[in-house]
C-alpha cells in the first residue's frame, strides 16, 4: 500500500480490521463551473476537485467515497463537469448532499433524488459495499420520499433505512457508515444555523449502530474536520474540499487500528484566499472558518 503524506488528523485505535483497507474521501466539493467567490471558493472548485482526484489515484485506495453536496446547487451543468472530473476514480461510492437534491428555494432544474441514484449507484439508496475489511454502507440523507426535507438544508435518515441498516450490520467486517449530515454534534453548537447540520434523528441512527463495534461514520455536511466518538461508535467529518482548509481524506484501517489523514489541495495563496474569503464573508462562513481553522490548529484530534 502506498505511503502518504499530509497531515494526521486521528488515531483510532479502538477501529481495526484484519485486512488492511485504505478510503478515500471527498466531501462537498461544491463544483461550479461558472460561479466566484464566496466562502465556498467556488471559482477553485473545478481546480481544488482535479487535484483531489489525482492524490487518491496516487495513494491507491480500495475504494474512494465521496460524502455529498457534490454540485454548488444541483445544476445539470455542474453534475456533467463534476463527472467528467471524477472518470479516473472508476465509480466512487456516493451519497447525495443538501445542494445535490431539489429545495423548494432554488428557481432552477434540479436532478431528482431518484436520478440521482440512477447516476451515482446500481440500485439506490441505501446500499452496502465490501471493500477489504470493511463493509461501507451508504445512506440518503438529503432527501425524503414525502418532500418534508425541501424547505431545508438539514437531513434525516428515513425510516426504511434505519430498519435496513439494523438487519445488515452483524458481519465480520468493519461498518464503515457513510453519510452526508452530521451524526454527532460538535461542542460548540449552540442552536441558530448550526441546527442543520447533525441529523434530525442522529439518536435514531446511534442507536442503530451502537453494539456493532467499533463502528465508523464518515460524513460531511459541515465543512470541518473533525473526530467524536461515543462508545463503539466513532464519526470522522471531512473537510469539505471547496472551504478552508481544501481538503480530502485517506483513512486505513488495519490490525493497528485507524489513522485519518488529512490532504491538502491548495498551493499557500490558495490557502490564505480561502481562510480570507470565509473570514469576511457571511456569518456562517465566518464561523465555519474559525471552528475549521482550531480543528486544523489541533491535529490530531
Amino acid at each position: 500500500m502506498n505511503g502518504v503524506d499530509g497531515h494526521l488528523l486521528a488515531r483510532l485505535p479502538a477501529v481495526t480490521a484484519a485486512k488492511r483497507t485504505r478510503l478515500g474521501v471527498i466531501a462537498d466539493p461544491h463544483l461550479s463551473t461558472r460561479a466566484q467567490g464566496t466562502w465556498k471558493c467556488y471559482h477553485r472548485t473545478e481546480t481544488f476537485l482535479s487535484r483531489a482526484v489525482d492524490g487518491i489515484q496516487s495513494a491507491s485506495p480500495d475504494a474512494t467515497v465521496v460524502a455529498g453536496d457534490l454540485t454548488k446547487d444541483g445544476e445539470p451543468a455542474n453534475f456533467d463537469r463534476y463527472d467528467e472530473l471524477v472518470a479516473p476514480l472508476s465509480g466512487p461510492l456516493t451519497v447525495p448532499g443538501n445542494h445535490d437534491v431539489p429545495k423548494s428555494f432554488v428557481d432552477h432544474e434540479v436532478l431528482p433524488v431518484e436520478d440521482f441514484a440512477d447516476r451515482y449507484t446500481s440500485g439506490g439508496y441505501p446500499f452496502r459495499e465490501r471493500v477489504g475489511g470493511l463493509d461501507v454502507y451508504c445512506l440518503n440523507s438529503a432527501a425524503t420520499t414525502d418532500g418534508s426535507l425541501r424547505d431545508t438544508w438539514g437531513g434525516r435518515v428515513s425510516q426504511d433505512q434505519l430498519d435496513w441498516l439494523a438487519e445488515r450490520l452483524d458481519g465480520p467486517r468493519v461498518p464503515v457508515v457513510v453519510v452526508h449530515h452530521n451524526l454527532f454534534a460538535q461542542p460548540e453548537h449552540t442552536g441558530g444555523f448550526w441546527r442543520n447540520f447533525p441529523l434530525q434523528n442522529a439518536d435514531a441512527l446511534q442507536d442503530v449502530l451502537t453494539g456493532h463495534g467499533p463502528v465508523l461514520v464518515v460524513s460531511g455536511h459541515h465543512h470541518i474536520p473533525s473526530v467524536q466518538r461515543d462508545g463503539d461508535v466513532h464519526e470522522v467529518i471531512a473537510p469539505a474540499l471547496c472551504s478552508y482548509p481544501p481538503s480530502y481524506l485517506v483513512i486505513d484501517v488495519g490490525p493497528e487500528g485507524t489513522t485519518v489523514r488529512r490532504m491538502p489541495v491548495t498551493t499557500p495563496a490558495e490557502r490564505t484566499e480561502a481562510y480570507m474569503l470565509g473570514a469576511t464573508g457571511t456569518d456562517l462562513g465566518q464561523a465555519v472558518v474559525t471552528l475549521a481553522a482550531d480543528r486544523v490548529g489541533s491535529e490530531p484530534q
